[in-house]
């Protein structure tokens, strides 16, 4: 809430900065007996709904963490035998964009398992931008990620590595998009985005002129992270993308 206020407040929102987004460990490590996943009490005592409505009220977005395998990677409840399920209470608490990572999983499986949750979150009639983890995941074991599919099912998906606090990071990320642009620039477009990760600008790692580089850098990358306005809807634009 205090990231939110600072956000609205300061010119971040007005800049295009409109969502926050909260990573791995925000639930409970076990469902409720309905099988419903549960947001820690203590972390989150008024529970996600209330959050995500102070947030709206800001005239911000709710952005959350979700995994296609059995657990998150830090050992929290999965969704691959909750999908609509999960889809459904990630509508109701009203999540604008739902990262789906892809740890303790079979990545072979990831052509019919991501499509399903993409259905799922559609089928709740809820605009939520979807984070995909698909081809990152296959590239890492070997496969050759079917990127036209990946573009019908996410709004936008992980290519490679986690990017860390270095420049070093910074420039291996932008050397894997030079190797594959003909592959990645074939399925960019409006809706559709390939996602070299996070920003790291005001961090510990990158110079003044480093930071500055990574922002000019991601946005002739067409990064979601600093690019996107309004939020869209798979495959059908909702709104005016800047």
């Amino acid at each position: 809430m205090q990231m939110a206020d600072r956000l609205a407040e300061d010119g971040y929102r007005d800049a295009g900065y409109t969502y926050v987004s909260i990573d791995d460990c925000w639930s409970n490590k076990e469902r409720d007996p309905s099988g419903n996943l549960q947001p820690n009490s203590t972390r989150f005592p008024n529970g996600m709904k209330a959050l995500a409505d102070y947030l709206h009220s800001r005239g911000l977005k709710l952005g959350m963490y979700a995994d296609y395998g059995t657990h998150t990677c830090a050992g929290y409840p999965g969704s691959i035998d909750h999908m609509e399920q999960d889809a459904k209470t990630f509508a109701g608490w009203g999540v604008d964009y739902l990262k789906v990572d892809g740890c303790h999983s079979k990545p072979a499986t990831f052509d019919v398992g991501y499509p399903k949750f993409s259905q799922a979150l559609n089928a709740t009639g809820r605009p939520i931008l979807l984070s995909c983890e698909w081809p990152d995941y296959q590239t890492k074991r070997g496969m050759k990620p079917d990127y036209p599919a990946i573009a019908k099912s996410c709004n936008t998906w992980r290519n490679y590595l986690d990017l860390q606090d270095s420049w070093e990071s910074v420039l291996g990320i932008v050397e894997h998009f030079a190797q594959n642009q003909d592959t990645f620039t074939a399925v960019a477009g409006p809706g559709q985005w390939n996602d070299p990760d996070q920003l790291v600008v005001g961090d510990f790692g990158l110079s003044y002129e480093e930071s500055k580089a990574q922002f000019a850098l991601w946005s002739i990358l067409a990064a979601v992270s600093i690019v996107f306005i309004r939020l869209v809807k798979r495959n059908l634009v909702t709104e005016t993308i800047k």
